[in-house]
């Protein structure tokens, strides 16, 4: 159940949110932003709302499985003027799992957008550092917010404090609570053997 309002954003390319919001995929992919204090991904929230980015989302549509290429078109259409932020999504992480074996990522592939390309890159760079997957319960804002863009939300940091709350009240899960119980249990195996 998501607190009635929430402030705490995860910034997420946009086409990563679609396809949260459209029951696609239950997972996201962190190691650390480039800002964040201690260089780590560091969970600050379990419940937050989704800030959709669009920075290296066009340089990099290989980082994208090619069935996905016009969802990226299509939110790189939606776009509001630099000067705003739609939030339209929230969500509750349910599981964190440190991932230490890219194969099983690359098995999931079904189960998310990410092409090998991007699966590799999360590995490759800084190799010292873990991959975290975080399973999260997406939710469709009953009315999207759109705000002024602060420049304290700008650079390569993973958290954002909004400065005013968003209502989740009326928000509503983008999968039922049984399909996402039977897909948080496949992935959770797939992920630990």
């Amino acid at each position: 159940m998501l607190s009635p309002e929430l402030t705490t954003a995860l910034k997420e390319w946009a086409v990563v949110q679609r396809s949260l919001l459209e029951g696609h995929q239950i997972l996201l992919l962190r190691k650390g932003g480039l800002i964040e204090e201690t260089g780590d991904f560091d969970l600050r929230a379990r419940q937050f709302l989704l800030y959709p980015t669009y920075e290296h989302e066009t340089e990099r549509a290989g980082d994208l499985q090619p069935c996905f290429g016009q969802w990226l078109q299509e939110e790189e259409a939606r776009k509001t003027a630099p000067s705003e932020l739609r939030i339209e999504a929230a969500a509750e992480v349910t599981d964190v799992v440190q991932v230490e074996d890219r194969e099983k990522l690359l098995t999931l592939a079904p189960q998310h957008i990410w092409s090998p390309q991007f699966i590799a890159g999360r590995y490759d760079w800084e190799p010292y550092k873990p991959v975290f997957v975080l399973l999260l319960r997406a939710y469709r804002l009953a009315v999207p917010v759109v705000l002024p863009v602060e420049r304290s939300y700008g650079g390569c940091r993973s958290w954002i404090e909004l400065s005013q709350p968003i209502s989740t009240l009326g928000a509503v899960p983008a999968v039922s609570d049984e399909y996402y119980a039977r897909r948080r249990e496949l992935t959770l195996k797939l992920l630990e053997n």
